[in-house]
């Protein structure tokens, strides 16, 4: 019998200028069962926005024809701000498409769903923008109008990074709030996944500026890190295997995001205090 060897991540191509353009592939090279969903996806935002829905953007590692889970971008057109309470806070049913699809179609992986307002793509105040960083970077248009020619190649600066380290606190305590409230070992791997996740996000950020090099792979994004500190090496480790081998384990899992909070939160709020002390969300482009 054959080994398995694990697939290496990858680094994103740049242009001459360094900027990180998309690394997605186009759509005729999606797998049949990420079509599938990516679909499903395009048929759930039209059904709970309608006219509203101007495109649906498939990111993720299934973007790239690798595994390791999908995320789903619905763009909305560009008009008067949503009206009803309902509308104007997606939180709800976004987790709800997520999970949907996840049951749907279990051969994905970890599946996010996010909805983005027009005004939040293309900003006119010179603020970074998180969602047009993520549909310029990495993304096949699926359903409606493709705009990815209206996104131009990013630079990788402060204001890149500081998402992931601004939301490193909350994210460790919304994955210990949903360890506790957990009633079975499929939600607490879920929260340790996210747990996982928010630690090698945050960790890679803290370098990101300094390498000038992007990736999502999260074994990349590991050594990145341990590169420039190697003595936090085994952390980062730890952090891979939570996020890729997640444990049913709620006290492992608890004491994994109490250590990782002891040593990365310092590491986090010397940057935000060095680049970000009003801790706005988002910096000038």
């Amino acid at each position: 019998m054959a080994n398995t060897v694990r697939l290496r991540g990858s680094f994103w191509p740049q242009d001459s200028w360094g900027r990180v353009t998309n690394a997605a592939l186009s759509r005729e090279g999606i797998s049949s069962h990420v079509l599938d969903a990516s679909e499903e996806a395009a048929d759930l935002a039209l059904e709970r926005f309608g006219d509203r829905l101007h495109s649906v953007y498939l990111s993720g590692p299934a973007a790239r024809g690798r595994p390791g889970g999908a995320a789903f971008f619905a763009l909305l057109r560009m008009g008067p701000p949503l009206s009803s309470p309902e509308e104007r806070s997606s939180d709800s049913w976004e987790h709800a498409a997520s999970l949907r699809l996840r049951r749907r179609h279990p051969r994905l992986g970890r599946i996010a769903f996010a909805v983005f307002s027009w005004k939040d793509v293309f900003t006119t105040d010179s603020v970074f923008s998180p969602a047009r960083f993520r549909l310029a970077v990495n993304s096949i248009c699926v359903a409606g109008r493709n705009m990815n020619r209206m996104l131009a190649p990013q630079r990788l600066d402060a204001a890149v990074a500081n998402g992931d380290i601004l939301a490193f606190r909350n994210r460790m305590l919304n994955a210990t709030a949903r360890i506790s409230a957990a009633q079975g070992p499929e939600r607490i791997r879920a929260a340790a996944t996210d747990a996982g996740h928010a630690v090698l996000s945050a960790a890679f950020a803290l370098v990101l500026e300094r390498e000038q090099i992007y990736t999502e792979d999260l074994d990349l994004r590991r050594d990145l890190f341990a590169l420039n500190y190697p003595s936090r090496t085994d952390e980062l480790r730890e952090a891979y295997a939570m996020a890729t081998r997640p444990a049913s384990d709620a006290m492992k899992v608890l004491t994994f995001i109490d250590n990782a909070c002891r040593w990365l939160t310092p590491m986090t709020d010397a940057w935000l205090n060095a680049n970000n002390p009003q801790r706005a969300d988002r910096l000038k482009a």
